[in-house]
């Protein structure tokens, strides 16, 4: 049985939006690095049909040690590492974890509402899943992450739901917390777990289908 602790990290959103900007096509930096998010409405929707309570979640349960940044895909450090249990919220306010044991497969998917590659990405994997091409025991759950109120396509939880995303949404903290606790880079950002928790690969950017179903592949087959 696991026991969660309170995060005592403080995570700096603008380090997470300065890191993100050059995968997003973003000229500057401060374009989002000063941003704050206000409380979110209670009139959107959620993906499962509920309504959306919040967009962020106001703190996260973290038990475990943050992975490194993700700096080479072909040569990470974090494979084989333990990846951090964090619990949050889903936009109905309901708890959803990432990490830990899982009865196959987990493939993460931090996505930023405003980021055009994220935008460009979802397509992708949902061309996969149509197809079928994505293993029956994968578990897919996107985090939706660096929420910013005056950004495209806010609120997140509207924004999933038009982009016809129907897998579970952690909703990240104010500050990216989950995204860097997970090493993220840049956005799209994509980790794929193995079935007792540790990191089998990370990769940052979007991709066409076929490239993400090759890396899939390949990473469950090490």
């Amino acid at each position: 049985m696991k026991t969660f602790v309170k995060s005592t990290r403080v995570a700096a959103f603008a380090l997470a939006a300065t890191l993100a900007v050059a995968a997003c096509g973003s000229d500057t930096a401060t374009d989002i690095a000063t941003e704050t998010v206000p409380p979110a409405s209670d009139s959107t929707v959620e993906p499962n049909g509920g309504a959306a309570v919040l967009q962020v979640s106001e703190s996260l349960e973290v038990a475990g040690e943050e992975l490194p940044p993700l700096e080479d895909p072909n040569a990470d450090t974090a494979v084989g590492l333990q990846a951090p249990v964090i619990t949050g919220q889903q936009f109905d306010g309901t708890d959803i974890s990432i990490g830990g044991d899982t009865d196959g497969p987990a493939m993460l998917v931090f996505l930023a509402h405003w980021c055009p590659h994220c935008n460009d990405e979802i397509p992708e994997i949902l061309k996969l899943r149509n197809q079928g091409d994505l293993p029956d025991n994968l578990n897919i759950i996107g985090i939706s992450t660096a929420v910013v109120e005056d950004r495209e396509n806010y609120p997140p939880s509207e924004w999933i739901v038009e982009k016809e995303w129907n897998w579970p949404v952690l909703a990240d903290t104010v500050d990216a917390e989950a995204f860097q606790l997970y090493g993220g880079t840049g956005f799209p950002y994509t980790v794929i777990l193995n079935s007792d928790g540790s990191v089998k690969a990370r990769t940052s950017g979007s991709s066409s289908a076929a490239e993400i179903k090759d890396w899939i592949d390949a990473a469950l087959l090490v």
